[in-house]
């Protein structure tokens, strides 16, 4: 796993829009993600769309509500688009047309990356229960781990061919819902220089 790190956010910037759906509405459409645990049911369709309210869209960043989102500005995603397979989709801005920023969508990739006895024992510890299973769709989401407290990875099957990846399992309460993501090391590098304020690089074993 040495090729692959973890790319943490130091902060959010940006507020997605519209509010009442947390942004998943243009990314997912209304019937696209469950509106009891705040989880998509399938792949991205749309925009992210962001309120250009206290933000500065320079240099990259992960915005409120949708944590596992990676947007950069233009110049950034040009620098990147000759280096990496990513799929890159314009933000798109309530009422100015996209275009000065992108969004790095994430792919999931694998059937699981934590053993689930260990993500058990470390959510018991820190939370005094695990997770919770959505009544509505169905889905498992354990409550979220600092990144210190997640165990090992055992990825199944290992990381090939991609340079951004996220977890099969999903994190967070109530609506709150994340991935774990996973950054190609020579990738993070780029875009934690770019922005030290808004990323650190962190090993993972």
């Amino acid at each position: 796993m040495r090729e692959f790190v973890a790319l943490e956010a130091r902060r959010n910037r940006g507020w997605p829009w519209p509010e009442k759906s947390f942004g998943l509405d243009p990314m997912f459409g209304a019937g696209g993600w469950c509106h009891a645990c705040g989880i998509p049911q399938g792949p991205q369709t749309g925009f992210l769309t962001l309120q250009r309210r206290n933000l500065t869209p320079v240099g990259a960043w992960v915005p409120y509500w949708n944590y596992d989102a990676l947007c950069v500005d233009a110049g950034l995603a040009d620098t990147l688009r000759g280096r990496f397979s990513l799929d890159l989709r314009p933000v798109a801005w309530p009422a100015t047309p996209a275009g000065d920023a992108w969004q790095i969508v994430i792919p999931t990739v694998g059937r699981a990356w934590y053993d689930p006895e260990d993500l058990r024992r470390q959510t018991i510890a820190r939370h005094r229960r695990t997770g919770a299973r959505c009544p509505v769709c169905g889905t498992w989401k354990w409550l979220p781990l600092a990144p210190e407290l997640l165990p090992p990875l055992h990825i199944t099957p290992p990381l090939a061919d991609v340079d951004i990846a996220a977890s099969p399992e999903w994190f967070g309460d109530g609506l709150e819902a994340f991935r774990q993501i996973l950054v190609r090391r020579q990738l993070a590098e780029i875009i934690a220089a770019a922005s030290p304020r808004d990323f650190l690089i962190r090993e993972v074993t």
